[in-house]
């Protein structure tokens, strides 16, 4: 069984129609990397940045998707929401604002949403202030 990282790439090289050779074209990396982010049932540690972002740019999907699966495919422990939960460190400014929004959109009728609200504000302004400092 493979693991959450390379069923989501093996998902996508399908519905490009490509191999893993194409993919090693397309996005510079090594063919040995690529198979050894596919063919494990759980990877034994994160992988870097760049290598994520080359996947993501070649695959053109989002690179916070790439980040989540890759957490879930070394065995992170996930949020209520499903995402494994040190996702924030790679989220920028924007990203976190958006999940705000939505997270305000989504809570707005729920009873505790008040206190839910001022949580997620001071959260952001606690990430603004630190990008600032």
């Amino acid at each position: 069984m493979a693991n959450e990282l390379g069923i989501l790439i093996e998902d996508r090289l399908l519905e490009l129609g490509w191999s893993v050779s194409r993919l090693t074209l397309e996005s510079g990396l090594s063919a040995d990397v690529v198979v050894d982010l596919v063919g494990r049932e759980q990877l034994p540690a994160m992988p870097d940045a760049h290598t994520l972002r080359q996947l993501s740019t070649s695959l053109d999907l989002p690179y916070r998707q790439m980040v989540v699966a890759a957490g879930v495919a070394c065995g992170l422990p996930k949020n209520q929401e499903g995402e494994p939960t040190f996702a924030l460190r790679f989220a920028t400014n924007q990203e976190l604002l958006n999940e705000l929004r939505r997270r305000l959109v989504r809570g707005h009728g729920d009873a505790g949403s008040q206190h839910q609200r001022r949580t997620h504000l001071a959260l952001v302004k606690q990430v603004l202030a630190h990008e600032a400092g």
